[in-house]
């Protein structure tokens, strides 16, 4: 888009984010972030990348806890209130703390909107700006460095570096689940609806297409069965850190991570395997 659209499209984020303060949720934005290729001043940016900071109140949590559970998206609300319907933006939430990037800071809470539009116009435009290149980017990890923050990637380049751990990246699909007792398993967990049900239902689809008994598996925190299990599957990188210990102190074979789970697009998954337990017993992990 032209860059004098993505200014348009931001004032107007900042218009409504200033007319809703009154309103929960929007009560609960403390800050608003601009980065990407719009804040490093490029004339054609490809859309405009945006992170709301919010303070959840118990409310929020409930509310955001049902709709995980119900596969519904607990943002969409705030997304169409910013946007009031129009496309160009693509959100973040609670996203600064964790990025590897600098961001600019167009709003904070008390901020008037005159404030913010000075911030907003202060955006120099640059001719040469491009994509920031990213750091520790493995091949494997091309496409996916938005959900995979930098310490990790840095882990995953270091350890696949040093021969600790191999790395293959594939699409799980979704398929029949075999057993009564994993179809329970699953549904006890998840709503059928939520992105967590399927990425599940992927992994078990993947395990017994290889001949694995979904029941030697541990699954996003949980044994399926056994409690000797050889197989770890993880979502959103949430027991990233509980990897080595999983391939090395308790035999596990594989971990296999699904990136980002969603309700219909493709489910990107990472296969982790050690290569050599010595070397990943003894690995710098975040």
């Amino acid at each position: 888009m032209k860059r004098e659209r993505a200014l348009l499209l931001l004032a107007n984020v900042l218009r409504a984010l200033d007319e809703g303060q009154a309103e929960w949720p929007m009560s609960l934005v403390t800050e608003l972030y601009v980065f990407g290729s719009f804040a490093r001043g490029a004339l054609e940016p490809h859309d405009v990348d945006v992170d709301v900071e919010l303070k959840p109140d118990w409310r929020w949590s409930t509310y955001f806890a049902n709709c995980l559970a119900k596969g519904r998206d607990p943002n969409a609300p705030l997304k169409r209130t910013l946007t009031g319907g129009k496309r160009g933006c693509q959100f973040q939430f609670n996203f600064h703390e964790r990025a590897d990037f600098s961001m600019t800071l167009l709003w904070h809470k008390g901020d008037t909107l005159q404030a913010a539009l000075e911030r907003l116009h202060a955006i120099q435009p640059d001719p040469t700006a491009g994509r920031a290149p990213r750091e520790a980017m493995l091949p494997e990890l091309e496409g996916l460095d938005q959900w995979i923050p930098l310490a990790f990637r840095e882990t995953l380049a270091n350890a696949v570096s040093s021969q600790a751990i191999t790395i293959e990246r594939y699409v799980l699909t979704e398929g029949t689940i075999a057993s009564a007792h994993v179809r329970e398993h699953l549904l006890y967990r998840w709503q059928v609806t939520s992105p967590l049900y399927r990425a599940a239902s992927a992994v078990i689809t993947d395990w017994q297409t290889r001949g694995i008994d979904p029941g030697q598996g541990h699954l996003h925190g949980r044994d399926i069965r056994d409690r000797d299990t050889p197989y770890f599957a993880g979502f959103s990188l949430r027991y990233f850190n509980a990897i080595p210990a999983c391939l090395t102190e308790y035999g596990g074979l594989e971990w296999l991570e699904v990136i980002h789970p969603t309700r219909t697009k493709p489910l990107d998954a990472l296969r982790i395997r050690p290569h050599d337990r010595s070397r990943l017993d003894q690995a710098s992990w975040a």
